[in-house]
């Protein structure tokens, strides 16, 4: 029985994404943000960070960075379940 193209390719495929599976769903899922802003008052620069681990604990952060005619300042918010 000779394969045609297409069903060679889809069976590479179905293959390829059969064998990939197990090695996505183990791995981490992980989110992550940064934004930066500069004017005439000032400049600073937010991440935020998400991390689901392969335990099941979710981590959550964060921080903002900033500064302005009236000093410096640093905004943190930090958040961990298991």
């Amino acid at each position: 029985m000779v394969l045609s193209s297409r069903a060679l390719a889809t069976t590479v495929l179905a293959l390829g994404i059969a064998l990939g599976a197990p090695a996505a769903a183990a791995a981490d899922a992980r989110f992550q943000s940064v934004d930066s802003f500069a004017g005439p008052q000032g400049s600073g620069i937010t991440v935020i960070r998400s991390v689901v681990a392969d335990d099941g604990t979710v981590t959550y952060e964060k921080v903002t960075y900033s500064a302005g005619p009236d000093g410096a300042q640093v905004s943190r918010t930090h958040s961990a379940a298991k």
